[in-house]
């Protein structure tokens, strides 16, 4: 697949998410439970989500990844728990965070998210070329449910990495 990758400016949204590290090979479990369980927790507080859902990646090991797993809301969450954040922290709750936007290498990617690592190295490569510094966090927004379009192939998913510094 050919990528179309270009700079943009990505702005700062709300988010409502759950945050742990991971096995990678157990996300494609993990991310459709936390999904769910951060839906519920919407719902509970009648909140609408404002976009897809989305993953944001704090660092990562051959085997593991540090992972923000979410959606974009309209205005703001507050998750009826009286613990504080780093409770909800090291038991996996439900919170409110922000995307981080700002100016980030961008790309979408359409098809399987087994896929998706040409998405990356398109973006790596547009970096090296114009000689730019990628920071060390980026997420990924995933436009298309299995309800939507059960077809995997014509799932969209766009890739942000933020610049370096």
């Amino acid at each position: 697949m050919d990528y179309e990758v270009f700079i943009k400016e990505a702005p700062r949204e709300h988010l409502a998410s759950v945050r742990g590290v991971y096995l990678i090979a157990k996300l494609p479990e993990v991310m459709p439970r936390e999904f769910g369980r951060i839906m519920a927790a919407l719902k509970a507080e009648g909140v609408q989500p404002a976009g897809g859902a989305l993953a944001i990646y704090h660092s990562w090991s051959e085997e593991t990844v540090d992972v923000e797993i979410g959606f974009t809301i309209k205005g703001v969450f507050f998750p009826q728990d009286v613990r504080s954040g780093a409770e909800l922290h090291a038991e996996g709750g439900v919170r409110a965070g922000m995307v981080p936007g700002g100016k980030v290498v961008f790309t979408r990617h359409v098809g399987r998210y087994d896929e998706i690592a040409a998405a990356y190295e398109a973006i790596q490569s547009y970096a090296k070329a114009k000689g730019l510094g990628l920071a060390d966090i980026m997420w990924e927004k995933y436009l298309t449910s299995m309800e939507d379009e059960p077809d995997l192939g014509r799932h969209v998913t766009e890739v942000y990495w933020p610049l370096a510094g």
